[in-house]
C-alpha cells in the first residue's frame, strides 16, 4: 500500500513556535550522518537565505527566511538511506532516535527540498542530485560515478510558504545559533557534536554553535524517579546576558530538545532570581532525559503526549505521570542542589515584601512578621502584583478568624479549654481591625495632601478649579436618583462632622435641588454645575426631624479675599456670612430639607457655624475684632451667641489644612514613620 506524501504532510500540524523545527530535523539528520560516518574533521555548515519582510510590523529589519540550505561530510544518500528517504515512517535510523517522518514536517513548511550527494558506497565514489515536493514526491535528477573523492552532501529546503511559522522566521542569525545550541546541547554533553557554522547569505554574518557551548558550565548529572519512571537532569548554567529572566526545564526525546522550554520559577519561587556565585550571576538550563519521554514524543517532534497535571481518578494509569509531577520531583532536587540560593532569595522576598507594606501598604501590617505566609507570596512581582497576593492573603485570613469566632459564639459548651483556644483567634481579629483602621487613615492621608496641592498656586500664579475643592469634600458627587451627600469628608473641619448628614444648601451643590423661594427652593430645577463655594451648606446629626446638633458653612472661593463681598468697604461682620441661615432654619415656618422632609431646629439646639476664607485683609479683621470676635492663639476667629447656643468660627484654607494635619500626625507617624 503506497500513502501518498501530501497526505501525510496533511497531517502536519505546525504551530509559530515550529519555526525552526524544519532546521532541526535537517541538522540532526547530518548529525546522525557524520555519527555514521569515520571522518576525523566532522563539520555542518548551514546557509540562510532570506526573503521577504514579515507581514506584521517589525523594528528589526530582518527578513524572514526563504531558503535554508545545510551542509555535512556524513555518509551522504547512499542505497539505504535513499531508500529510507522514500519510505514513509522508515525504521532505518530507530536506534538514534529517528521516526522517519522529518522530511514530512519540512514539507509542511517549504514547497521543496533539493539534495545534492557526493558519497561513497560498495568503494565506488557516487554523485547522486533529486528534488521532492508533495505533488511529485522524489524526482531523480543525477546519478552518476563521481571522481571526487571527498564525502559532500547538501540539502536545500527552498521556498518557506507556511503563513504559520513564515513571520516567525524573520530572526537574526545569532537567534538562530542560540536556539540551536539549545536544541543539540544532548548531543555537546555526550561529545556527539560535530563543528556547526551557520551564516546569512546577505550580510555574511555567522556563529560557530560550539563557541557558544563555551558559555555553558555543565554542573551536574542527577537522576531521580517519579512513579516506575527514571529521569536524567542535565544541569548547566550560563552566565545572566542582556534580559533574560528565567531558568529553564527543556525536555528532550531522542537526544533533542523538544517543543517548547518551562519556567522553573513557576514551580517554585526562588528560582525567579538568578543565581549569585562570587558575585556574577548565573541562570539554569536543565535538560531532561527519559525513555519515558522517548515513548510519548510525538511523531512530529513537537511535543509530548503527557498530561500538564495530575489527574485524579479511580482508575488512572500508574505508568502516566504529568509534567506536574516531573517538575515537583525535580524542584525538589534543585531545592538540596541549591539551597543557599534557596534561602538568600526567600529572604530576599520576605524583605521586599516588609518594605512594601511599611512603604505603600500599612493596611496588611498584620501579615507583615508572618513569615510562613509571605513565603507563599512568589517573589519579583510588581507592586500591582503584591497588592493582589496580599490583598487574597489577608482576605482568606480574616475569613478564617471570623468562621472561628461565629462557630464560638454559636457553640454553647463554653468552657476553660474552649475559651484558651478562642484567644488566638481574637488576638488577630483585632490585628486586621488594626489594618482596617490603617487602610482608611491612608486615604485620609491622601485626602490631605491633595487639598494642600490644590490650594498651591499653578506655574501662573493662578488657583486650581474650585471642583477640585469641591470634589475633595463631596468625593463620590452627586446623582439625580440617590444623593450622597452623607459621604463627605467634613472631618477635615471636625470630627465631630464624620457622621452628620446633609440638610439643605442656599445654592444647587446636586444636579438638583429644591425651590420654592431664593433661600428655601421647592421645585426641583437642574443646576449646570455643582456649588460648593459661597453657598452656605448645612448638616445635621439627622437630616429630618428635630435635630440635636447643626452646622452650616461656607467655602469662599481660593483665590478670593474675604472682603470681596463688598470690595472697597471692609466694615462688614464675617456673621453676615451664615447668621441668616441659623436664623431661616430657627424662625421660618415649615423649614424643609433638600428632600421636601421637615426639619426643626430649637434655640437650645447646639448650632456650629464655620466660614473658611483664603486671604483675611488686617483692616477686615481688626473691624470684627472691634465688633466682638475673639482671636484664637492659633490665628482663628469665634464668636458665641449664647442665647442661640450658636458657635461660630472663621479661619483659612491653610489654617484648616494645618488643623487636619496636627490632628492626625500622631497616626501618620506610627503608620508610616516619622
Amino acid at each position: 500500500m503506497v500513502v501518498p506524501v501530501q497526505n501525510i504532510v496533511e497531517t502536519v500540524d505546525l504551530t509559530p513556535q515550529d519555526a525552526l523545527l524544519p532546521l532541526y530535523e535537517c541538522i540532526v539528520n547530518s548529525i546522525i550522518s557524520l555519527m555514521q560516518s569515520n571522518q576525523t574533521q566532522k563539520e555542518i555548515q548551514v546557509k540562510i537565505k532570506r526573503g521577504d519582510d514579515p507581514t506584521q510590523l517589525a523594528f528589526t529589519g530582518i527578513k524572514t527566511i526563504h531558503s535554508i540550505v545545510v551542509t555535512d561530510n556524513g555518509v551522504g544518500f547512499n542505497s539505504e538511506n535513499l531508500n529510507s528517504f522514500e519510505t514513509p515512517f522508515s525504521k532505518v535510523n530507530k536506534e538514534y532516535g529517528c521516526k522517519g517522518i522529518g522530511r514530512f514536517t519540512i514539507l509542511a513548511a517549504f514547497r521543496e527540498i533539493y539534495v545534492k550527494s557526493n558519497y561513497i558506497e560498495n568503494g565506488t565514489w557516487k554523485y547522486m542530485e533529486f528534488k521532492c515536493d508533495v505533488e511529485k514526491e522524489v524526482q531523480p535528477i543525477v546519478l552518476k560515478d563521481s571522481e571526487t573523492k571527498l564525502p559532500k552532501t547538501s540539502i536545500e529546503l527552498i521556498d518557506c510558504f507556511n503563513p504559520v511559522i513564515k513571520d516567525r522566521t524573520a530572526i537574526s542569525v545569532s537567534d538562530i545559533a542560540h536556539e540551536l545550541m539549545n536544541h543539540c546541547l544532548i548531543y555537546y554533553l555526550s561529545g556527539q557534536m560535530p563543528i556547526v557554522k551557520i551564516f546569512d547569505a546577505d550580510d555574511k554574518k555567522g556563529e560557530v554553535i560550539n563557541d557558544l557551548y563555551a558559555k555553558v558550565s555543565k554542573e551536574k548529572e542527577r537522576t531521580f524517579k517519579v512513579g516506575p519512571h527514571s529521569f536524567r537532569a542535565y544541569i548547566t548554567k550560563v552566565q545572566k546576558e542582556n534580559n533574560r529572566k528565567h531558568h529553564y526545564i527543556y525536555y528532550c526525546a531522542n537526544s533533542r530538545v523538544v517543543g517548547q522550554p518551562s519556567s522553573i520559577g513557576k514551580i517554585n519561587a526562588s528560582f525567579s532570581y538568578p543565581i549569585n556565585e562570587n558575585g556574577n550571576l548565573y541562570f539554569l538550563d536543565i535538560y531532561l532525559v527519559s525513555d519515558f519521554l522517548n515513548s510519548k514524543n510525538y511523531k512530529v517532534r513537537n511535543g509530548f503526549s503527557i498530561p500538564q497535571e495530575k489527574e485524579n481518578g479511580l482508575f488512572n494509569d500508574p505508568d502516566l505521570i504529568s509534567f506536574e509531577e516531573i517538575e515537583i520531583e525535580l524542584v525538589k532536587l534543585l531545592e538540596k542542589q541549591y539551597q543557599n540560593h534557596v534561602k538568600e532569595t526567600s529572604l530576599k522576598s520576605q524583605t521586599d515584601l516588609q518594605n512594601y507594606i511599611d512603604n505603600n501598604a500599612p493596611r496588611f501590617k498584620s501579615l507583615r512578621n508572618n513569615l510562613e505566609l509571605l513565603k507563599t507570596i512568589p517573589p519579583n512581582l510588581t507592586d500591582d502584583k503584591k497588592e493582589e497576593h496580599l490583598y487574597r492573603i489577608s482576605y482568606q485570613a480574616r475569613k478564617e478568624v471570623e468562621s472561628k469566632l461565629k462557630e464560638f459564639i454559636n457553640n454553647k459548651q463554653i468552657n476553660e479549654e474552649t475559651i484558651q483556644s478562642i484567644k488566638k483567634s481574637i488576638q488577630d481579629k483585632t490585628s486586621y481591625d488594626v489594618d482596617s483602621l490603617a487602610d482608611y487613615m491612608m486615604r485620609r492621608k491622601a485626602i490631605i495632601d491633595l487639598f494642600d496641592k490644590f490650594l498651591e498656586a499653578d506655574s501662573e500664579g493662578k488657583y486650581k478649579l474650585e471642583e477640585d475643592i469641591h470634589n475633595l469634600i463631596f468625593p463620590l458627587g452627586f446623582t439625580s436618583d440617590e444623593i450622597g451627600y452623607e459621604m463627605h469628608n467634613l472631618w477635615l473641619l471636625d470630627e465631630r462632622f464624620l457622621t452628620y448628614k446633609f440638610i439643605a444648601s442656599d445654592k444647587a451643590i446636586t444636579s438638583f435641588t429644591q425651590k420654592k423661594s431664593s433661600k428655601e427652593p421647592d421645585v426641583i430645577c437642574l443646576s449646570d454645575r455643582p456649588q460648593m463655594f459661597d453657598n452656605p451648606i448645612s448638616f445635621g446629626d439627622k437630616s429630618n426631624g428635630e435635630l440635636n446638633s447643626m452646622v452650616i458653612f461656607e467655602f469662599k472661593r481660593p483665590g478670593d479675599v474675604a472682603h470681596q463681598k463688598r470690595k472697597s468697604d471692609y466694615r462688614w461682620d464675617f456673621s453676615e456670612l451664615i447668621l441668616p441661615y441659623f436664623d431661616d432654619f430657627l424662625y421660618s415656618q415649615d423649614k424643609k430639607n433638600y428632600k421636601g422632609k421637615h426639619v426643626i431646629v430649637k434655640k437650645e439646639t447646639p448650632k456650629f457655624g464655620f466660614i473658611i476664607i483664603d486671604i483675611l485683609p488686617p483692616a477686615l479683621e481688626q473691624y470684627n475684632l472691634d465688633s466682638g470676635w475673639e482671636k484664637t492663639p492659633f490665628g482663628t476667629f469665634y464668636k458665641m451667641e449664647a442665647k442661640k447656643n450658636l458657635h461660630l468660627e472663621v479661619m483659612t484654607f491653610s489654617k484648616l489644612l494645618e488643623y487636619a494635619k496636627n490632628r492626625h500626625m500622631p497616626f501618620f507617624d506610627k503608620l508610616f514613620g516619622k
